[in-house]
């Protein structure tokens, strides 16, 4: 009988050790983040010289199964085009609510699929929040596994600034306009902790 309870208990902790969550953090240093756009000038860019935030990720075994939790935060101060005046009108346009920083949640995970470089490409929703404004927003991410057990999230998104009541920059006394939709372009690299 002892030996039926201790074959039960070790077949329970087993089967419950199967899937594992790991929590990471990002690597500021190895990610980035950048926005890019144009006007009826120049296309523009601006980058991010710092990107925080934490990740849950899923496993049974090296697979990739779920992703519990992932949330990014970007402070608008590190927001960068190497331009002075184009920087201040960034700045005013996105603290326009006294808002700093630009936040991303993950919401859920519709599909992740193995890919042909040894990761996964996830279909995936999250709340996009700019200048306390949120919406919701859909996103194909791909997952690049590393051998030192971080992982590379990289991808791209489109984003209507009108839709977080971010009013397109203008200089030179409106002559110059700033398209109000951008690319958000991301590669950030996650850590255990």
């Amino acid at each position: 009988m002892k030996k039926l309870i201790a074959f039960f208990i070790s077949a329970i902790l087993i089967s419950s050790g199967s899937l594992m969550a790991q929590s990471y953090e990002v690597n500021n240093e190895a990610s980035s983040l950048s926005v890019l756009g144009t006007s009826t000038l120049h296309d523009w860019k601006i980058n991010a010289d710092t990107i925080e935030g934490s990740a849950e990720l899923v496993k049974k075994g090296e697979t990739l199964t779920g992703i519990k939790s992932l949330e990014l935060y970007v402070p608008v101060v590190s927001m960068h085009s190497g331009l002075d005046a184009m920087d201040d009108h960034m700045r005013t346009a996105m603290t326009a609510n006294g808002a700093s920083t630009v936040k991303f949640k993950l919401t859920k995970v519709i599909k992740i699929t193995p890919n042909t470089i040894g990761g996964y490409t996830i279909l995936a929703e999250g709340d996009l929040d700019i200048i306390g404004n949120t919406k919701p927003v859909r996103l194909q991410v791909t997952l690049d596994k590393k051998e030192d057990g971080s992982c590379r999230f990289f991808g791209e998104t489109m984003v209507d600034m009108m839709d977080y009541s971010v009013n397109p920059p203008t200089a030179e006394m409106g002559s110059i306009k700033t398209e109000k939709d951008v690319k958000i372009v991301f590669d950030v690299d996650f850590v255990e902790k």
